[in-house]
């Protein structure tokens, strides 16, 4: 059980780990296709009647693009939100997390940046030397775009749960009555 919260420890502290474990993975899976050629994305598009894979792929690689562009702008706005509060629960937050928290908060921008960037990169690719180069350079775009999100989504959960629990305390605040309120009260009168 220890090995395995080291190991999911090592996925949520260290962001740039699981960027280089999927960078190794599409490698992966290019030498993969080498061998096997029935796993290569692009040669599947080049022999489906689907249409011309280059312009499949240039119109996937500009969708990537914009939906990385996404991300990285909700990204902003879920960053912005933890560094801009002024809340002691999120001022802690920034204490404890540090360096790790750091990291979280650039990867999901740098990753969103890179999944942008790269994927119109891809396109251009595409476009100047054929589907095959494109496509490994897109599969990476897709795959870094997929990491940010699902690590924002993380962080935008766990900045919920900090105002999820100060939203609480307001209330039992405002729920609770002190003992010297109920001392100075009068009794009711009796009829």
């Amino acid at each position: 059980m220890k090995a395995l919260k080291r190991v999911g420890g090592l996925f949520a502290n260290y962001p740039l780990f699981v960027s280089l474990l999927i960078l190794a993975a599409v490698v992966a899976h290019f030498l993969v296709s080498q061998r096997w050629p029935v796993v290569n994305v692009a040669a599947a598009l080049a022999n489906t009647e689907a249409g011309d894979a280059q312009d499949t792929l240039t119109s996937l690689a500009l969708g990537v693009a914009g939906v990385s562009a996404m991300v990285g702008g909700f990204a902003g706005v879920v960053v912005v939100f933890g560094l801009g509060s002024e809340n002691d629960r999120f001022r802690l937050l920034r204490q404890k997390g540090s360096q790790r928290l750091r990291a979280n908060w650039i990867s999901v921008v740098l990753s969103s940046f890179t999944g942008a960037f790269g994927a119109l990169i891809s396109a251009v690719i595409v476009v100047a030397f054929g589907a095959e180069p494109g496509m490994w350079i897109l599969e990476l775009c897709i795959l870094i775009t997929a990491h940010a999100a699902i690590r924002l989504t993380c962080l935008l959960a766990g900045l919920a749960g900090i105002v999820d629990s100060e939203d609480e305390d307001h209330a039992r605040t405002r729920n609770t009555v002190r003992t010297a309120d109920i001392i100075r009260a009068e009794p009711p009168a009796r009829t």
